[in-house]
């Protein structure tokens, strides 16, 4: 885990807890097996009513605007706390993402190339990415390359990803 992930939980519950809580939680391991499993349940029992009123008493706190953070890195932070099956499907995920990643940089490459390319009879072919008399699809090449798992999960996240795409292009001008 590293030092952000960790500051950034131990800042939560220093905030959401209060000096008494803190001493019960220090206190726990010195008593016995009974009282333990009472005296845990009191400390969250303890930290839910203060977080209660803690969320009540100051709304201001939670008004500043959600910390930007993409999907891969966001499957990065979590993945240490996750058992292995839900890791090895974020790391699916993750590659996921870089297949489409890789997709759109050969995409744009192809485009560029098919722009400069000489078509039939020595001319320039300007439809952008067919070369000859096959037209190359960067998608067919990719799925051929993907396991029947990873296929499914790219087509169930395909539809996020063109979302996503579509909020960072820039809007087209009307003339």
């Amino acid at each position: 885990m590293e030092k952000q992930e960790q500051d950034s939980i131990q800042a939560f519950d220093t905030l959401y807890t209060t000096n008494q809580i803190q001493i019960l939680k220090i206190l726990l391991p010195y008593c016995a097996p009974d009282i333990q499993r009472n005296l845990a349940v009191m400390i969250r029992f303890l930290e839910l009513q203060y977080t209660i009123f803690f969320v009540r008493s100051h709304p201001e706190a939670f008004r500043s605007p959600p910390l930007p953070l993409s999907f891969g890195e966001l499957c990065e932070k979590i993945r240490g706390y996750c058992p292995p099956a839900l890791r090895a499907m974020l790391d699916q995920f993750q590659s996921i993402q870089n297949a489409m990643q890789m997709y759109e940089e050969m995409k744009q490459m192809m485009e560029l190339f098919g722009d400069i390319a000489p078509g039939p009879e020595g001319q320039r072919e300007e439809s952008g990415t067919s070369m000859g008399d096959s037209p190359m699809d960067p998608l067919s090449m990719l799925m051929g390359m993907l396991s029947p798992s990873q296929k499914e999960m790219f087509q169930m996240f395909q539809s996020e990803f063109q979302t996503e795409a579509a909020e960072k292009k820039p809007p087209e001008k009307e003339n």
